[in-house]
């Protein structure tokens, strides 16, 4: 062989050392990605739910955030629509979910995004006792002995010792508010929760109650919403609004008093009110105190369906949209326009920042995205050439996703849809589509200036079938120059590399567990262009991986497996001298050590094992005799001192990560890892950063130090990544 490809083989020994492709081709097909896993030792295989999951398990494509999918979070109580009203508060961040305040028959539930609480938890300050918690979070001191009483039979304290001890004092919801919930409200410009009950209104911002039963004194609050500094409160009795501590009766021109829903419409500065008996009412408030309400209404002569609505909504484009036993009205700005459901009952309605009209039924619910919510659809609406509504219809029930086809409520907040059904509290997760960039240096203690490695991946939801997704793993090996073996001379230069894309496939087999698939394009050009004739050192085939995936297998564990690049041998001059590509197990654990809405550790550790195996002749055998007779005879075909021994040697084979990440209010990340690697003379300790820098942005940097002696050279190489979610 001449030298110019003994030095491209001799470049690509020593990018193997350090990447265990051992006795195999095609290393690119075994280089890790994604700086998120790598500051973890690059560990990712049970820990594979962002973009990156299409190198390390393209399993983790079946599940949430990567997947769309649906949760039963919290089981109701009774068939009857035991959640009665939801209100719900966004937050962002890496893996953040929205706060969720439910209201049900008996009180009110939380969400934090990880688990549902009955109760409020506050910390009493300096000398502050519960009596003195209590008295601040009811806003009130009657009756303070016995509920002083309940929290602390809540809370399990007996005795002023009990009592010292206690560092996060529990309030229950229902101390103050243990009637059946009509209404509920988050108002996030001064982040308060109203709630409205068959007997009046509250109000909680945080640290205590505050009960409206003077100003509106027992009546039956329906619903509730904001418009700038001003609250307006739909009752049996009327519609009210309160503004700076004072509140004011409107509509008493209207032919009903019964207000049922609300809708706040920012495109036009107009409330539109649900009049059971009357239709839908339009108000245009006074902008000063010497003018006078407007108001209209929408009655069966301007088409509505019927003359009680049950629920409306106003989208960003300034539409009505009415729920109605029988169907749905919309009213786009010029006329209404009637939806109905044949043999179906609508109970509820609303709109999620995309544009969508989610509908609740009594047979799933369905979304409905206008085509005036998409960009063309826009354009047709402004030149006003749609006279008819149109759009994109999809229908969810128990046969594609969801525990109940009786849903009564639904409230799309951030990527997630909530409903009130038969069985409970369900979630919808709407899955982002996701892409992945990956930079790193390779080797930089050989100060190679032109070898680095490129990573690209991305990930698309494809609804009820899984994700699909695609990647391109590239690798520089720099510049090499051509010389013979009797003239040291250099005669000219060339470069080397490798390039594997693919695509991915992930979907779901169960609610635990999800199946994987790669398939691998690969092409190697070890040189190319080289001059005195030489032949062309570059070959190019294909590789499949197969990933398996369950999670919350057991509480918080999470479980993967996959087997990597299965496909045939590859050659680059003599076909006579092929070589395997790397045929890899992966195996790995996950496990959410700890989980509040400001605090995330996670542990995760892999083991990953080539399997070549070559018979008497050095032929390496096809992937499923590998595959299994690697573990075998991990020194070959002959045992060696026993079972004992043959088990070590060929664990010991293998690559040893574990990595933890640790996430603070769902912004930054810190990460660290440890690699073992016995064959390859590996020890290293890794360290990861990750900044979200906004909610579709995400920036990730991990380094490699080596331990003890193997300090080697891996040492110093930093990895980039950013992930952008859209």
């Amino acid at each position: 062989m001449h030298n110019f490809i003994k030095k491209s083989f001799l470049l690509l020994v020593i990018c193997s050392a350090s990447l265990w492709a051992r006795g195999a081709a095609i290393i690119t097909l075994e280089m890790p990605v994604g700086a998120r896993q790598l500051g973890m030792a690059e560990a990712g295989v049970a820990f594979a739910n962002d973009a990156n999951a299409v190198y390390y398990n393209p399993a983790g494509l079946a599940f949430g955030p990567i997947s769309n999918e649906w949760e039963l979070t919290r089981e109701a109580v009774s068939t009857t629509p035991h959640f009665s009203a939801i209100a719900a508060r966004s937050r962002s961040g890496f893996l953040a979910k929205s706060d969720l305040w439910t209201g049900t028959t008996n009180g009110i539930l939380h969400f934090d995004g990880k688990r549902w609480r009955n109760f409020h938890s506050e910390t009493p300050q300096g000398a502050a006792r519960v009596r003195d918690v209590v008295r601040t979070y009811a806003g009130t001191e009657r009756h303070l002995d016995s509920l002083t009483q309940i929290v602390k039979n809540f809370n399990n304290v007996e005795t002023a010792t009990d009592e010292s001890y206690l560092v996060e004092v529990r309030l229950p919801w229902n101390l103050v508010v243990s009637d059946s919930i009509t209404a509920i409200f988050y108002e996030d410009r001064t982040e308060k929760l109203w709630v409205g009950t068959q007997k009046g209104l509250f109000r909680f911002d945080g640290k205590s109650w505050r009960n409206f039963h003077i100003e509106l004194d027992s009546v039956n609050v329906q619903a509730i919403t904001a418009q700038g500094a001003t609250i307006w409160i739909a009752t049996s009795d009327g519609l009210y609004s309160y503004r700076n501590g004072m509140f004011e009766r409107k509509g008493k021109v209207l032919p009903s008093q019964n207000m049922v829903s609300l809708a706040w419409s920012d495109l036009r500065q107009e409330l539109y009110v649900a009049v059971q008996g009357a239709g839908v009412a339009r108000l245009q408030p006074k902008k000063s105190p010497s003018e006078k309400d407007r108001w209209s209404l929408y009655n069966l002569e301007d088409g509505l369906m019927d003359l009680n609505p049950l629920s409306l909504v106003v989208d960003s484009s300034g539409h009505i949209w009415t729920a109605h036993n029988a169907g749905v009205s919309h009213f786009n700005l010029r006329k209404w326009e009637q939806i109905r459901f044949d043999n179906n009952q609508v109970n509820d309605l609303s709109v999620a920042a995309d544009g969508a009209i989610w509908i609740a039924t009594n047979k799933g619910v369905w979304r409905h995205l206008p085509d005036y919510a998409t960009a063309k659809g826009r354009k047709v609406e402004i030149e006003m050439t749609r006279q008819s509504e149109s759009g994109s219809w999809s229908h969810y029930h128990t046969g594609n996703g969801m525990k109940s086809n009786q849903v009564w409520k639904v409230l799309p907040q951030g990527k997630d849809v909530w409903f009130s059904t038969s069985e409970g509290m369900e979630r919808f997760n709407h899955a982002e589509s996701q892409l992945s960039f990956f930079y790193e240096k390779l080797l930089p203690v050989l100060n190679i200036p032109d070898l680095y490695h490129l990573f690209v991946g991305a990930t698309f939801p494809a609804g009820e079938w899984g994700t699909i997704g695609g990647f391109v793993n590239f690798i520089s090996f720099g510049q090499t120059l051509v010389s013979t073996e009797s003239v040291n001379e250099d005669l000219s230069t060339f470069n080397s590399s490798e390039t594997v894309g693919g695509i991915s496939y992930g979907t779901r087999l169960s609610k635990k567990w999800g199946l994987g698939l790669n398939f691998k394009f690969f092409y190697s050009s070890l040189s190319t262009g080289a001059a005195m004739g030489e032949p062309n050192a570059t070959t190019a085939s294909y590789a499949i991986d197969f990933g398996l995936l369950g999670r919350h297998i057991w509480r918080n564990l999470n479980f993967g497996l996959a087997l990597s690049n299965i496909g045939p041998n590859v050659y680059y001059i003599d076909k006579s001298s092929d070589d395997p590509i790397p045929l890899t197990w992966r195996i790995g654990l996950a496990y959410d050590l700890l989980e509040t809405v400001d605090h995330r550790l996670a542990m995760t550790a892999d083991y990953n094992r080539q399997v070549i195996y070559t018979d008497n002749r050095g032929n390496a055998q096809p992937f499923y005799i590998s595959a299994w007779k690697a573990w075998a005879y991990p020194d070959g075909r002959t045992p060696n001192n026993g079972a004992g021994s043959i088990a070590r040697m060929s664990l010991m084979q293998g690559v040893f990560n574990t990595g933890v990440e640790y996430i603070y209010a769902n912004t930054i990340a810190l990460r660290a890892g440890y690699l073992y690697d016995e064959g390859g003379q590996r020890e290293e300790a890794h360290w990861g950063l990750g900044v979200m820098l906004s909610d579709v942005l995400q920036l990730d940097i991990a380094s490699i130090q080596g331990v003890g002696n193997r300090e080697g050279v891996r040492d110093g190489q930093l990895r980039f990544g950013l992930l952008f979610k859209f």
